[in-house]
């Protein structure tokens, strides 16, 4: 069963109420992709894409970035290691499922 916590919640005291025995083998918790990064963190994946940052054949350097965003090259490099961080660590929790 895939479900929010609260459809979760009152499916369970509905199985209880009625005297059904349930086990829950699993729980996971996941995460609206929109809620994964902070707003600048998502402007910057979005600039970097559209600039071809990602690109296999790198179109714009971390350097131009920063100059799109108005930060220096330090600031940048932060943003695009948190950014990276969040977007990977969900990546591989997803994936070990």
């Amino acid at each position: 069963m895939t479900a929010p916590h609260e459809q979760l919640a009152a499916y369970t005291a509905e199985l209880a109420a009625a005297s059904i025995p349930y086990e829950i083998m699993s729980l996971t918790q996941s995460h609206d992709s929109g809620e994964l990064l902070t707003d600048r963190q998502w402007e910057f994946i979005i600039e970097a894409v559209e600039h071809g940052y990602y690109d296999m054949s790198r179109d714009c350097t971390l350097t131009e970035l920063a100059e799109v965003l108005d930060i220096n090259n330090s600031a940048a490099s932060k943003l695009r290691h948190r950014a990276e961080s969040r977007i990977i660590r969900e990546f591989v929790a997803e994936a070990a499922l």
